[in-house]
């Protein structure tokens, strides 16, 4: 036995020799026969175009690229080494490439994921210059052999000039000193302190990830400056009773006002496309940079006249109206106003969560089907305790995950639970005979040459049964009159439609209207403050607004109650 365990220990070590050999001989094969090939101007040139629906309108672009390069020589040493804590500690003594962060990149594209991370300075320098920003193997390896080489021709003071003036730091900044102008209005780097040069480091690694205009993101920012810090401590560049001071707060930012392409209504549409597109891989310098052609869901009919709509329902700066609309079976966000000007109010209202009220109570019905009104089997349900069955309903319907404190009865506290864009796509689910599909706002995306890079494929997820969403979907239809200040009436045409509202008292923070129908789900929401969190006043008293709004929007398509209903209670 013994002499059969050495035997196959031999062979073993035979064998990984002369796999390591044929990996030596392959990597060398490769450096002789890679050219370091001319700098890539097209990365530099190409916008990356925004489109409504229909492929052809454009509704904006991703063009970005405020570029303002300087002299290492003037960047100072604490700057220089911040980026290195961040991005490649071994930077000064390494050949250019990481092994180890190839042999991740390599197991991530063995497990079928996509291929991302894994890079030095010189890496991240040599993808950003010589290669195109697709993630694929055969470009990973390039960017392996063009590295290389680069370390071995080039001096390490060279390339981290270069690097620190061409890499992308978000907000369209590309360089160090654009990016300093950008985040804290610091003309030059000499003049960035510590604290400002580890946050630039921080969002370099990741802006999307690292946007500070997204209040999910102040802890991985807060964690990952903490790292950054803790590095220039490692190599000397602060002490520790600074790093302990720093570690503290993020510093204060000077953010310098974003470009006019997100001008208006539509700023809220490019907010919402780039995260989403960041979501699949399309971000930083591939976004921007990558000459792209990106067909969003928003059809410009609709959107033309949602925002018609919801600038006629309110003259008061104050006052917020939001809009969101899908269609049920396919997902689409066809239309959306987050507010007036982007540029003024980066807060989206129509994902903005709001008290729903009496908006969650139709899910009721999917919970305990019944011949009583919605909001008798409402109240049945929560005063024997069975609130939780709800709002189990409410969340299969596409409502995000609802805190403890309200699961016995959603909606009858003053707790924001759902968006405009969260009921519209939920009671779309109920118009779609109970399938779920996830609301998205991208359709498409090509590269430069047309060639398709990424195209949507709703899931379209049963949530219910389709006989209970279809009876669910008919009795409150046919026996909305049960229901305090459901309105529930037949459309023209012999449609059916079902639609709810809110009316509550001068003191009223949240004054809604939604209405589904098999072809399109529409939310409206009146808000006022700049939380959001101020009396409606007028605009809260007066039922008809949102509804007005919602008419308004849908056209022909809109109907008007034959008698206004009582206030939900």
């Amino acid at each position: 036995m013994r002499r059969v365990l050495l035997r196959l220990s031999g062979w073993f070590l035979a064998v990984f020799f002369v796999l390591v050999i044929a990996v030596v001989i392959a990597f060398f094969a490769g450096y002789q026969r890679t050219r370091i090939p001319e700098v890539n101007e097209e990365f530099r040139a190409n916008a990356t175009i925004v489109t409504y629906a229909d492929g052809t309108s454009q509704l904006g672009s991703f063009y970005e690229q405020n570029r303002k390069s300087v002299a290492l020589a003037e960047v100072p040493k604490h700057v220089q080494d911040a980026v290195i804590a961040a991005e490649d500690r071994s930077f000064w003594t390494n050949p250019g490439i990481s092994l180890p962060g190839m042999a991740r990149a390599a197991l991530a594209i063995a497990r079928g994921k996509q291929l991302q991370g894994g890079s030095t300075i010189t890496q991240q320098y040599v993808k950003v210059m010589y290669l195109t920003q697709e993630r694929t193997l055969s470009r990973k390896l390039d960017e392996l052999f063009i590295a290389t080489k680069v370390s071995r021709t080039q001096d390490k003071k060279t390339i981290l000039e270069n690097y620190l003036n061409t890499i992308y730091f978000g907000e369209g900044a590309y360089g160090i000193r654009a990016a300093g102008q950008v985040y804290f209005g610091v003309d030059h780097p000499r003049n960035l302190s510590a604290p400002q040069a580890a946050y630039l480091a921080t969002v370099l690694n990741n802006p999307t990830w690292f946007d500070s205009d997204r209040p999910e993101a102040a802890g991985r920012t807060l964690s990952r400056y903490r790292y950054v810090l803790h590095g220039m401590a490692e190599l000397g560049t602060i002490r520790a009773g600074q790093e302990a001071r720093y570690r503290k707060a993020l510093p204060v930012l000077k953010k310098r006002r974003k470009g006019n392409r997100y001008a208006g209504p539509a700023g809220y549409l490019l907010d919402l496309a780039r995260r989403e597109l960041a979501q699949y891989g399309f971000e930083g310098d591939r976004l921007s940079g990558g000459g792209l052609r990106v067909i969003t869901t928003f059809d410009r009919e609709l959107q033309q006249r949602a925002v018609a709509a919801t600038t006629a329902g309110a003259s008061d700066p104050r006052v917020h109206v939001a809009l969101a609309s899908v269609r049920p079976r396919t997902g689409e966000v066809v239309a959306l106003v987050g507010g007036r000007d982007y540029l003024a109010n980066q807060q989206n209202w129509a994902t903005t969560k709001a008290p729903p009220a009496a908006l969650l109570r139709p899910f009721a019905l999917l919970a305990e089907p019944s011949d009583k009104g919605v909001n008798s089997v409402f109240f049945d349900l929560v005063d024997s305790r069975q609130g939780e069955r709800i709002s189990r309903a409410a969340e299969a319907a596409g409502i995000p995950r609802i805190p403890r404190a309200d699961r016995g009865a959603p909606g009858l506290g003053p707790d924001p639970l759902a968006s405009p864009l969260d009921l519209a796509a939920a009671y779309g689910t109920v118009a779609a005979d109970g399938l779920r599909v996830r609301p998205h706002v991208i359709k498409e995306i090509r590269d430069s040459h047309g060639k398709v890079l990424w195209s949507a494929d709703p899931k379209r997820v049963p949530a219910f049964d389709q006989k209970v969403a279809q009876y669910v979907y008919g009795s409150m239809v046919s026996r909305g009159a049960r229901a305090a200040g459901l309105s529930i009436e037949k459309r023209r045409f012999n449609k059916k439609c079902r639609c709810k509202r809110y009316r509550g008292a001068q003191d009223t923070t949240a004054n809604w209207w939604v209405g589904a129908m098999p072809e399109l789900s529409t939310a409206v929401l009146y808000r006022a403050g700049k939380e959001g969190e101020s009396s409606l006043g007028q605009y809260g008293a007066d039922e008809s607004l949102p509804l007005n709004v919602w008419s308004t929007y849908a056209g022909p398509r809109a109907f008007r109650p034959a008698r206004p209903e009582g206030p939900l209670r």
